[in-house]
């Protein structure tokens, strides 16, 4: 797995190097292997896999192994690894404890020849399915030791998948399945089966043009890349290149603000553009500025003369407190949309804690942030578009940072399907782009 995450490293820490399609290529000469883990008993903790790769036999020929990896979930769910050519043997066990590492008398499934196979290089090994029994446990003389595996959280566990299944400019359609309602919605509630079935990244709709400039669009919670259909069939495509990232909207918005800074600086070293514009709709806008500000204070090169939020709700959301309050199982980003949360803070202040230095946008950045208001027929409480009250849209932190308001009667999602918001970010594409091109030498 470190060297599926090769490329993405390289990218995050700036570093330069010749052939990206090189890197990509020797990825795809591992064997992967995947499948779904399930256990007997029900309780709500998590289930590890561990990869085991045999290296030989002892004097008495007794087989040898030692563990390669290890794939920590919330609960039953989808797993995956690469590897290198050789062979390999599963083994699970069912984390009781909670401390990501196996005990004795955890339900555990045994190494035996039925999950043992041998890898080829680029081979895939899919559907194995792996089932932890509620009495399994390990053999005495099982010649595997678990007691050196390192703990992984399961946040841990998302971050590192998420380079390993990244979409790096891959050209798809919006009508792709990929982008399908029910699979945006795993993103939420299932954000490793997302991992597999949506496969987060960057994802062009057209194959690259140096001549036209990027436009990075970024959904909001429960999204996809199709709900930028109206925008997009309005840009004007002789100018402007639509790119679109796509995410699990259940994971912690740190992870995902630094997995689109590491994808983007990857495309930016194949590609070497100048400049991207960014649109956001609705947590989009969290996600962006979050990457914005890393990517400009980690030494990004392109300059991003516009960036456009559409709804976005700049002081959180109180049904997100609520969840992180009263459900039995919290959803990661309830926990950052929550009303004042430290990832809020972080966006618009050097110190979140005491919020006494602002941390802005990089100059040369403008920040156009358009609201919502319009309630529907059975609206009440707060001024809202039917989902994001006005005052979290108008958070003061993010009126004070922008150049400009715009207000839409619109609905939260129905803006995106309105020709007027279409024709301003339209008009302020043409406007910023242009200046930012004629200024160049």
């Amino acid at each position: 797995m470190r060297h599926a995450l090769l490329l993405v490293a390289l990218a995050a820490q700036g570093c330069m190097f010749a052939d990206v399609r090189k890197q990509q290529d020797i990825i795809q000469t591992f064997c992967v292997l995947e499948g779904e883990v399930s256990a007997e008993r029900s309780d709500p903790v998590p289930l590890v896999v561990v990869l085991v790769r045999k290296i030989g036999a002892d004097p008495q020929q007794r087989e040898s192994w030692q563990v390669a990896d290890h794939f920590v979930l919330e609960g039953p769910g989808h797993w995956r690894f690469r590897a290198g050519a050789g062979t390999y043997g599963l083994v699970a066990f069912q984390d009781i404890r909670t401390d990501l590492k196996h005990q004795v008398d955890e339900p555990y499934l045994r190494l035996e020849s039925e999950r043992i196979v041998t890898c080829r290089a680029g081979e895939p090994h899919a559907n194995l399915a792996l089932n932890v029994p509620a009495d399994g446990r390990p053999l005495h003389n099982e010649p595997l030791d678990l007691s050196g595996l390192k703990a992984r959280s399961v946040e841990n566990q998302l971050q590192v998948t998420l380079g390993e299944v990244t979409a790096f400019g891959e050209i798809a359609a919006l009508s792709d399945a990929r982008f399908a309602a029910e699979v945006a919605e795993d993103g939420l509630w299932r954000p490793f089966d997302f991992l597999f079935k949506g496969r987060p990244g960057i994802y062009f709709l057209e194959p690259y043009d140096a001549r036209k400039t990027p436009v990075l669009f970024v959904h909001g919670i429960n999204g996809s890349p199709a709900n930028f259909g109206a925008l997009i069939e309005r840009l004007d495509r002789q100018r402007f290149q639509p790119w679109i990232y796509y995410y699990p909207s259940g994971a912690a918005l740190d992870a995902v603000a630094d997995h689109l800074t590491q994808t983007l600086r990857t495309l930016q070293v194949e590609h070497r553009f100048d400049s991207f514009a960014v649109v956001a709709h609705s947590m989009g806008g969290l996600v962006s500025r979050g990457f914005l500000l890393r990517y400009m204070e980690s030494g990004g090169q392109a300059e991003v003369p516009l960036y456009v939020t559409i709804s976005t709700p700049w002081g959180g959301h109180k049904a997100a407190e609520t969840g992180v309050k009263t459900a039995p199982a919290v959803v990661k980003v309830w926990i950052d949309m929550a009303p004042g949360s430290p990832y809020q803070r972080a966006l618009f202040y050097e110190d979140p804690e005491t919020k006494g230095t602002p941390r802005k946008l990089p100059q040369g950045t403008p920040h156009h942030l358009l609201f919502t208001f319009k309630q529907g027929s059975f609206a009440m409480g707060e001024a809202n578009d039917g989902s994001v009250t006005v005052a979290s849209q108008m958070q003061r932190e993010a009126q004070h940072d922008a150049t400009r308001l715009y207000g839409f009667d619109e609905t939260h999602t129905g803006v995106l399907q309105s020709a007027q918001a279409s024709e301003l970010v339209n008009d302020l594409l043409q406007e910023a782009i242009g200046a930012a091109q004629s200024s160049r030498p």
